[in-house]
């Protein structure tokens, strides 16, 4: 059977038109902390399936949060305990692991996970030092990185590879009269100088840069 429901929105509040559209949606989206807020709904479907990406940047504690909620059979969690773990300012805390991921503790105790052995992002030039130190060598490059198009320079010269490390030692590092962070107005010259290289060396065509 097919049920027509008509609403005269005007008669609601915001809240109230969140809660029938989350009440009635088959996947929601959301952070860790805002899932708290679907703990209060009344009358939703419980939840079967949970997702959570970037796992190992989620604090424990946090993790937590998504997984009480009513009905979860199954928990996915996809991250990579190599990469940027959660931030946790107070050293106390660090010292006392506070900051650890549920990704990263399961997988410590030998919990099975599956590896995503091909990357599409990185010229090869620049995965092959990630994927030796820290992969194992157990990942492979994908065909689109391996193209040809991965081997073009915008300009000339050793400097505008796929990657380079530009030493800038007459740098030092200050603080604006106004501003907390530390700013290296001799390292911005530099950047400025290799972006002004670059830009003269494409033509801009309808919004696409094309390489001379």
């Amino acid at each position: 059977n097919t049920y027509l429901i008509t609403l005269n929105f005007r008669t609601f509040d915001k809240r109230s038109i969140e809660d029938f559209l989350v009440r009635n949606a088959k996947s929601i989206l959301c952070t860790a902390s805002s899932s708290s807020r679907l703990h209060y709904l009344p009358e939703a479907s419980p939840f079967d399936l949970l997702v959570v990406d970037e796992a190992a940047q989620l604090k424990e504690c946090e993790s937590l949060i998504p997984l009480q909620l009513p009905g979860v059979r199954h928990a996915v969690l996809i991250g990579d305990e190599f990469q940027l773990p959660a931030l946790v300012k107070s050293r106390v805390c660090e010292d006392a692991e506070f900051g650890r991921s549920l990704f990263e503790r399961l997988s410590s105790l030998g919990h099975p996970k599956h590896l995503l052995d091909v990357q599409y992002r990185m010229h090869p030039g620049i995965s092959k030092f990630p994927v030796s130190s820290f992969y194992e060598n157990k990942i492979s490059d994908g065909e689109n990185v391996l193209h040809r198009d991965y081997e073009r320079k915008p300009l000339a010269g050793p400097m505008y590879g796929s990657y380079s490390f530009i030493n800038v030692d007459a740098g030092k590092e200050s603080k604006g009269k106004h501003d907390k962070s530390l700013m290296n107005p001799i390292e911005v010259a530099a950047v400025t100088r290799i972006v002004q290289r670059l830009f003269k060396g494409t033509r801009i065509w309808h919004g696409i840069a094309e390489l001379r």
